[in-house]
């Protein structure tokens, strides 16, 4: 190269190659570097119109984003896509890509409804100039089905993927790496939607083909492995899920390397497993505490003290100081969190929106629910501005705050808000969605501290039944409602029946959760309270 020149194409593109390969294995800072020299050399020997120079760009903009750097990659795309409209032409395969960058930077911005009308428009030109079966049409829809998913519109988002997996099956092949990655879509999404068990059984027969496919240290592996470990933990079974965890971190370490993204992610899934295995101060102190602690770290090395996953995993440190009793400690750091995020992202970005509903939490937490109310109320405000009246977070967001004025005892504020959203959620996404189910849960919780202990009962016993047939005797939210309606039989004085349902509870939560499981330890003080 050094004969060649620093400007001559081979050399130029022997740079591209080693920029990708810096930014692969997650050294993002490095990767940066040398795609800014590109881009400027790009331009002065081709110009800025030249295929290389868009190319270039393009990889560029992928970077910045990938380093949390999202409005100045959103100015450079917007830019790179006019460009490429006017030169190219807007059906050319290289608009069309840079059409859907757009897309996904609008999203991480939190700008969803933006991205979904560019997905749409440009899945319907895919569709048009390459044809529905084409792999990036498949792509695309890929995408629209994400958008959706984030817009909390689940449901349309699994019958886009359920579609779109049986076509990849039969184009592309059972075994391809495009149809992998779509099983593992639509295994999540069945997550999100409470159907765990379809969902862990389609990972653990994707795990297997992963493996025998791809081999078992390859990334998309790695990824696999993690998300099993997720749905066990969901289910309760959180023994497995650390045994699955911690070898996976230490093969991840060895060959993805320390600051590659996979391997920052893996051991925030680790150390929210830890979490959960035992709410012991010398288990948080000794092993989730220093983990959470070295990760912070690495996270600031990897992608800076500012991008939005370094903010992400800052707030479950908050949260653990929080759990070892250092409450000043955690408060101080959540409104470090908030006051980073209001910085360097716009207001309406979900990195804000969430720092404000996590210091809110943690008010709660603290039992100071004046100061959380404060931060809630415009909170909610700005999420039906921003995400709309039926969008998840915004339910979530409402449900925070009616549970917050329960605690403030304004009982039937509280108990409005949660009619009015269990009827949008019962519309929108059914009765038997995981999200409608909390809703009932939480409702029932309202009407027993209003004193409508019969009303109350009549709820939870069918919500009971729903939640063994839905998600399984054995989940841990149906625990939780065994223990709710056991509370309430005994406010009714039926001690007996109380009773009936809180001895095999604790048995069961033993075998399934562990006898130091925070739950499992919350059930048998709720026995002993009965029996006493």
């Amino acid at each position: 190269m050094d004969k060649l020149g620093p400007e001559h194409r081979l050399t130029l593109y022997h740079e591209v190659k080693m920029a990708r390969a810096y930014r692969k294995s997650g050294r993002g800072n490095k990767a940066l570097e040398l795609q800014q020299k590109l881009v400027e050399t790009s331009e002065r020997v081709m110009g800025d119109e030249h295929p290389d120079t868009l190319s270039r760009t393009q990889n560029l903009a992928r970077t910045l984003g990938e380093l949390g750097r999202t409005k100045e990659a959103l100015g450079l795309e917007q830019s790179l896509l006019e460009i490429s409209k006017r030169v190219l032409g807007e059906e050319h395969l290289n608009t069309l890509d840079r059409t859907q960058n757009l897309a996904i930077t609008l999203k991480s911005l939190g700008r969803t409804n933006e991205a979904l009308e560019l997905v749409h428009s440009l899945l319907e030109t895919s569709k048009r100039v390459l044809g529905e079966e084409h792999p990036d049409t498949l792509d695309r829809t890929q995408n629209l089905a994400g958008t959706l998913g984030e817009l909390g519109r689940t449901n349309e988002a699994l019958g886009l993927e359920q579609s779109l997996l049986e076509i990849s099956k039969r184009v592309l092949g059972e075994e391809h790496p495009h149809t992998l990655d779509r099983t593992q879509n639509l295994a999540i999404t069945l997550e999100i939607l409470g159907r765990t068990n379809e969902a862990l059984e389609l990972v653990q027969s994707l795990l297997e083909t992963s493996k025998r496919v791809l081999g078992e240290e390859h990334a998309d592996t790695f990824s696999r492995t993690q998300i099993l470990a997720i749905i066990l933990k969901s289910l309760g079974r959180t023994n497995e899920a650390f045994k699955l965890l911690q070898p996976l971190l230490q093969s991840s370490d060895q060959i993805l390397g320390i600051y590659h993204p996979r391997t920052l992610s893996i051991a925030l899934t680790l150390a929210s497993t830890i979490r959960a295995l035992d709410q012991s101060s010398e288990v948080f102190s000794l092993l989730v505490f220093p983990l959470l602690q070295a990760l912070v770290g690495k996270f600031k090395t990897a992608m800076g003290d500012e991008h939005s996953e370094t903010l992400k995993v800052t707030q479950h440190l908050a949260g653990t100081l929080l759990k070892l009793g250092r409450t000043n400690e955690a408060l101080q750091l959540q409104q470090s969190i908030l006051e980073t995020s209001q910085r360097v992202f716009p207001p309406d970005h979900p990195a804000v929106m969430t720092a404000i509903q996590t210091l809110a939490m943690t008010f709660t937490a603290l039992g100071d629910h004046n100061s959380a109310l404060q931060l809630q109320q415009p909170l909610v405000e700005q999420s039906k501005q921003v995400l709309g009246n039926v969008h998840r977070n915004t339910l979530a967001r409402i449900q925070n705050l009616a549970i917050t004025l329960r605690n403030l005892g304004r009982f039937d504020e509280a108990l409005h808000l949660q009619q009015s959203m269990l009827e949008k959620s019962t519309r929108i996404w059914g009765p038997e969605d995981p999200s409608t189910l909390i809703k009932i849960q939480s409702f029932a919780i309202t009407l027993r501290k209003l004193g409508r202990f019969n009303d109350a009962l009549e709820i939870q016993q069918t919500l009971l039944k729903v939640s063994k047939r839905v998600i399984g005797i054995d989940h841990p939210s149906t625990f939780r409602r065994i223990q709710n309606l056991s509370t309430t039989l005994a406010y009714l004085g039926r001690k007996n029946e109380s009773l009936e349902l809180m001895k095999p509870l604790v048995d069961k939560s033993v075998q399934v959760l562990g006898e130091s499981h925070p739950d499992t330890l919350y059930y048998i003080k709720s026995l002993k309270l009965l029996e006493s």
